[in-house]
């Protein structure tokens, strides 16, 4: 049987149209607004710069934890791969140690 509920999509669905949402009320606000075009075409100027700024450190912080995290990681896989080696080299010796101990008890 196919359990898909299609939940996946209505999230994307909603988040979709809350964003379009959005930009048509901003837009919408933009063109009603009082002030002369080029205060308005300032203050949109500063408001993308400030835009870019935030998405910039964002994107610099993100960058940050995903190398911070790539390296951790690595390194509990390298402990992990440690382990299994450890544990496969103990079973060769079990195992070539004691093939007639088993046999003879």
């Amino acid at each position: 049987m196919n359990d898909y509920n299609g939940q996946g999509d209505s999230s994307w669905v909603n988040t979709f149209v809350f964003i379009a949402g959005f930009l048509l009320g901003a837009g919408t606000a933009i063109l009603l607004t009082p002030e002369s075009g080029s205060q308005l075409r300032n203050r949109i100027a500063r408001g993308a710069k400030t835009a870019q700024d935030e998405f910039s450190d964002m994107a610099s912080q993100t960058k940050e934890a995903m190398q911070a995290w790539s390296e951790e990681a690595k390194e509990t896989m390298k402990h992990a791969a440690n382990r299994v080696n450890s544990a496969v080299g103990t079973t060769k010796q079990a195992v070539k140690a004691s093939p007639q101990d088993s046999f003879d008890e």
